[in-house]
């Protein structure tokens, strides 16, 4: 067997570890501590076994998001009256909990993506055409200064031709 099959086997073998241990009750610093690896491999090793059943067994992610999801729609329902009711500290901490409900909804639906969907980086060419991003977004808003992030850009990297910073 070659090295590198080696390798993709223990780690296999691992992560079949990590998930045994962790069905059985250990937390990831024991787990990390027994196997001797670190959390943060624990993690990874959960992580990654997880996302491997989500992808191959659909019915039961379908089943557990049906779950989830009556939760939040309970909780939402408890707090929704109280988060639209008169300006106070209750409406206050409802309104709180409600985004919060409706933030975690989003996110087992699938609408949060688990990393930015785009990054914005300053004067980053675009198509090798020397044209950066920042001259595609005053293009696209029809040659008005596009502020990003609090930032005024006019196309070099400084501040925008209002002299605002």
């Amino acid at each position: 067997m070659g090295k590198h099959n080696g390798h993709i086997l223990a780690a296999e073998l691992r992560r079949s570890e990590v998930i045994q241990l962790k069905v059985s009750g250990h937390t990831e610093a024991q787990i990390s501590q027994i196997l001797g690896v670190s959390r943060a491999q624990v993690w990874k090793d959960v992580r990654r076994r997880m996302s491997e059943v989500r992808r191959e067994d659909a019915d039961a992610v379908a089943a557990e998001y049906s779950v989830q999801y009556d939760r939040y729609m309970a909780l939402l329902r408890r707090w929704w009256p109280i988060a639209m009711d008169e300006e106070d500290a209750d409406a206050q901490r409802a309104t709180v909990t409600v985004l919060d409900i409706l933030r975690r909804i989003d996110l087992i639906g699938g609408l949060v993506p688990d990393r930015p969907l785009i990054q914005l980086q300053t004067n980053v060419q675009v198509n090798g055409s020397g044209a950066t991003f920042a001259d595609l977004l005053r293009e696209a808003n029809g040659g008005d200064v596009v502020e990003i992030e609090g930032a005024l850009a006019n196309g070099n990297g400084e501040p925008g031709a209002n002299g605002n910073h």
